[in-house]
């Protein structure tokens, strides 16, 4: 047999197209060994003492007890979805979640260990002689998975830690019982009973690993465990007027009315139909709510709903007998004439043989008069749920019930994914009464409501509230569940912000119903939508068609039928000319499509990508610097983390030029960003190349900008000493000058060093900055005078040599004529500010901006010098300029007890002090705390 890549269906073997939902098959060529990375649910079964007690037996026995065990175990692993990998011996190890993803792996991961355990225990009572005890260990996380593998030819297909653990779980397992790990536990709590077990030592893990055991199941396979109400319904006011406005007219029509809600997954369909759910219990009358769910991936019989619905009617239980389930049916039929037809048409679907066979138009026109049924004497909904998983059959059932149920108050809802409408775009079509609801994305505003009602803040920082936006994307879930995770995992301070050092993860339930979406997808249109996701959360057809060597065109047809199933969206304008510009729908789909690419072929992906930009810049790369960057720093990480030194080795040049140049140009906009990208290019430059000197100094700029100081006096002083053994004397009078300048207080003597040997040198630009900052260090000291002198100097040699105005100098002279009294020296400081902040120097603009709200007090009073604080507080916190933005924090606080606000800054001085645990240079903070104390 052939496993289809999409549907997971097994089809005739050489079939070229899939039985079930007709995606072409791999070819007949045979496995490609095509690799993917998962997350899966690993189970492992194992007989307890079945060994022992084979010892003696004939082999002819152990095999015969063996192969009926191994069917049973087979049945119920493949009746949940999963696959069985091997057995050896008295083992299973079996996998939900490949080649095939589901949204719910875990749980049928642990649903086919309760079968497996009611079964061998039913086995056991009807032959004492096949008492067979076991211990079931489940474990879910990320493997590397061969897709076309062949299991049941004794080809292996997942790899990864999850499996050993799994097995070290099943060891730990109690008898006739089942353990799982935190992960599974984690993903299914709300559906299973549950009794936590002792942590165990399992070999190669550093701590006690926490386990559970799954007891029953708190509702039936393929049922949502009922959600609460208590949050407010947001942004789907209008959409509930249609749907409530559907169900009025059917009761004050006496007609059916059909509604389809259609919508992603998480975007809210079941909410909706939950919240008419709690409108239809509050009204006076009764009013009758059957409910049916359409199971995934063929699991079920194709009128599973149906019999769902039917099943709720009569009160039939899954444990109650076939003799039980037909009385119980029997009477709810309508007394009417043809109550044995009826009774007949109507047995199938509770999983009672009727003795008989009826045709499809005779089974549609006896389920529907039962369903009209229900509705004849109090207005009935019944609600159809996923019904984008149904069989067409089901669909046309539902359609004929629409179109030839009469003069009863009946409501059919029908929720569906975007699939359903691409299958079935007819769907409704010619029917008056029906009524399809899209539900949209919701409003950033929208979804920012949801989050504070969510967490209980009414208002959040704005770096929390950004994050789970942006993670959201307008989808209620995707939020929710985001929420959940950060209160589960306490990644929350008290204010609401990220805990120092956290990460935001990727919350489990999501990378598996984004996964279980993804395989749903012709393997083709996956495979781009990986690559796509290499490219990034914005990317361009021709870089897709580049890095899969696939042809433009019909790349472009694809993203149009990805775009349709609301995984893409094309952007109206292109930021690359002549080229069609996508973005991803959510962030997370790409993030979870980008995870699934094994890390080699991720690398090899990245430079291609990079290739194709560098290829479409031509001279304008240095606009794209950052992105090239990204990429062939990825690529880099990527092909060391795999052992390609090779592709690592070729990488590396272009790395260092775009990590410089983007480093660069990001120094004046984002200084935390700037310094990361030129220490990423410092690693890249080995110690005894020519351009390593010059490298570090850029990486020394960028520290001082972001307050290490430390680290820039460090790789300045280095830089020094390469440039004085190499004899250039003006680049080690500019590495002299910036070690001053880090240098805290500017207590070494690098300066005068470095005036020294650049005067000995026909003067440049690298004089005029070594004056300027001798004029700085003059105006620390208070040395007013020698300030202004130098200051001029500098200001003067830059005029003579033809250069900008040095704006720092001219800052520094503002400054200190301030303290004379004249008025024109505020001028001077917003000059230079200006110039500095044009010429992408925002710490040095920063200084300035400082030193200009000092001398507003001598000028204008306490007040405007307050408020030019905070503008410059608000400039430093822009630009992560973090010395500098306690600076002028620390300063505001004096001129807060200047004009009595003395709880103010006293607040102020406290949260001050809090910061410096947070701090690398806690010497800054304890300098400015001290200032403002």
């Amino acid at each position: 047999m052939t496993t289809c890549p999409s549907c997971g269906t097994e089809s005739r073997e050489g079939a070229r197209f899939c039985d079930a939902c007709g995606h072409e098959l791999a070819s007949a060529a045979g496995p490609t060994g095509a690799e993917e990375r998962k997350v899966v649910s690993v189970l492992f079964c194992d007989l307890v003492g079945f060994t022992a007690a084979s010892e003696a037996a004939d082999p002819e026995d152990v095999r015969a007890r063996l192969r009926a065990y191994h069917e049973l175990l087979r049945e119920q692993i493949e009746g949940f979805g999963g696959t069985v990998e091997k057995f050896v011996g008295d083992a299973v190890m079996a996998v939900f979640g490949a080649p095939v993803a589901h949204e719910d792996d875990a749980e049928r991961a642990i649903r086919a260990g309760l079968g497996i355990l009611e079964r061998l225990a039913e086995a056991s009572a009807g032959d004492p002689g096949a008492d067979l005890g076991v211990r079931i260990g489940v474990n879910t996380g990320e493997a590397l998975v061969v897709l076309d593998a062949r299991p049941e030819q004794g080809e292996g297909f997942v790899t990864g830690d999850v499996v050993n653990t799994a097995s070290r779980i099943q060891s730990a397992a109690p008898v006739e019982g089942i353990a799982v790990g935190e992960g599974t536990h984690r993903a299914t709590e709300p559906v299973f009973e549950w009794r936590e077990l002792p942590a165990v030592e399992l070999k190669g893990k550093a701590e006690p690993v926490p386990l559970w055991q799954p007891l029953a199941a708190r509702a039936r396979f393929g049922s949502d465990v009922i959600r609460s109400l208590s949050t407010p319904l947001i942004g789907r006011e209008l959409d509930f007027l249609q749907l409530r406005t559907a169900f009025e007219r059917a009761v004050h029509e006496r007609s059916t009315q059909l509604v389809t809600v259609v919508g992603e997954p998480g975007v809210g369909k079941s909410r909706l139909v939950a919240e008419l759910g709690a409108h239809v219990d509050a009204l006076p009358e009764l009013v009758r709510w059957r409910q049916g769910r359409c199971l995934p991936y063929g699991d079920g019989i194709a009128f599973w709903a149906l019999g769902e619905i039917v099943k709720a009617h009569a009160g039939i239980y899954g444990s109650d007998s076939p003799q039980e389930a037909a009385r119980k049916l029997e009477d709810v039929i309508p007394d009417v004439a043809e109550e044995a037809w009826l009774m007949a048409r109507l047995l199938p679907l509770v999983g009672v043989d009727p003795g008989a066979t009826a045709g499809r138009d005779e089974s549609f026109t006896a389920w529907r008069r039962f369903l009209e049924s229900i509705a004849e004497h109090e207005p009935a909904v019944i609600v159809v749920e996923d019904v984008h998983w149904a069989d067409e059959a089901l669909l046309d059932f539902v359609e004929h019930v629409a179109d030839w149920a009469h003069g009863v108050p009946l409501l059919v809802v029908c929720t569906a994914r975007p699939e359903l409408l691409e299958r079935r775009p007819t769907w409704g079509a010619g029917l008056r009464n029906a009524l399809t609801i899209g539900l949209s994305p919701l409003s950033e505003a929208e979804t920012a409501e949801l989050v504070a009602v969510l967490l209980d803040r009414a208002v959040l920082p704005a770096e929390t509230q950004q994050a789970i936006l942006v993670r959201a994307g307008g989808n209620p879930l995707y939020a929710e569940e985001f929420v959940r995770m950060l209160r589960d995992r306490d990644l929350l301070d008290r204010r609401g912000a990220f805990r120092t050092g956290s990460d935001v993860p990727f919350p489990d339930s999501l990378q598996s119903l984004i996964a279980a979406r993804l395989d749903t997808l012709p393997p083709e249109s996956k495979s781009l939508l990986q690559d796509a996701a290499v490219v990034g959360k914005v990317f361009w057809a021709g870089a897709v068609a580049a890095i899969g060597g696939r042809d433009t065109a019909e790349v472009e047809r694809v993203l149009h039928e990805l775009a349709r199933k609301e995984l893409v969206r094309p952007s109206r304008q292109s930021s690359m000319e002549g080229e069609q510009e996508v973005g991803f729908w959510h962030v997370l789909v790409r993030d979870v499509a980008y995870g699934q690419i094994p890390r080699a072929q991720r690398a090899a992906k990245h430079v291609a990508a990079a290739e194709w930009i560098e290829l479409r810049a031509g001279d304008r790369v240095e606009d794209l610097a950052d992105v090239l960057a990204h990429h062939t720093t990825e690529a880099i990480s990527l092909a060391q983390a795999t052992g390609n030194a090779e592709l690592a080795g070729a990488v590396a040049p272009r790395a260092r030029r775009y990590a410089l140049l983007a480093g660069e140009r990001a120094l004046g906009l984002d200084a935390a960003r700037a310094l990361e990208l030129l220490e990423h290019a410092v690693q890249l430059t080995a110690v005894d190349d020519d351009e390593y000197p010059a490298v570090l100094l850029r990486f020394a700029y960028a520290a001082f900008q972001v307050g290490r100081a430390s680290d820039a006096v460090e790789a300045s002083a280095q830089a020094a000493a390469i440039f004085r053994a190499r004899r250039d004397v003006v680049r080690t009078g500019e590495a002299l000058t910036l070690q001053n300048n880090a240098s805290p207080g500017f207590g070494d003597t690098s300066l005068s060093e470095a005036i020294a040997l650049l005067e000995s040198e026909p003067p440049g630009p690298g004089l005029v900055a070594a004056y300027t900052q001798c004029a700085g260090v003059h105006l620390v000291r208070g040395e007013l005078d020698d300030c202004l002198a130098f200051s001029a100097r500098a200001l003067a040699l830059a005029a003579d040599l033809g250069l900008e105005t040095p704006a720092r100098a001219l800052g520094f002279h503002g400054a200190a004529l301030a303290n004379t009294g004249d008025r024109r020296a505020l001028d001077e400081m917003r000059r230079a500010r200006h110039l500095l902040v044009e010429r992408g120097l925002g710490r040095d603009a920063a200084v300035v901006h400082h030193n200009e709200a000092v001398n507003v007090w001598i000028f204008e009073g306490p007040a405007a010098a307050l408020a030019t604080f905070d503008d410059a507080e608000r400039f430093t916190a822009q630009r992560g300029l973090v010395e500098m933005g306690l600076s002028s924090r620390a300063s505001a606080l004096e001129r807060l007890v200047d004009v009595g606000r003395l709880h103010d800054a006293l607040e102020g001085y406290a949260a001050l002090s809090h910061l410096e645990e947070a701090m690398n240079e806690p010497s800054v903070v304890e300098f400015h705390a001290a200032a403002a104390r």
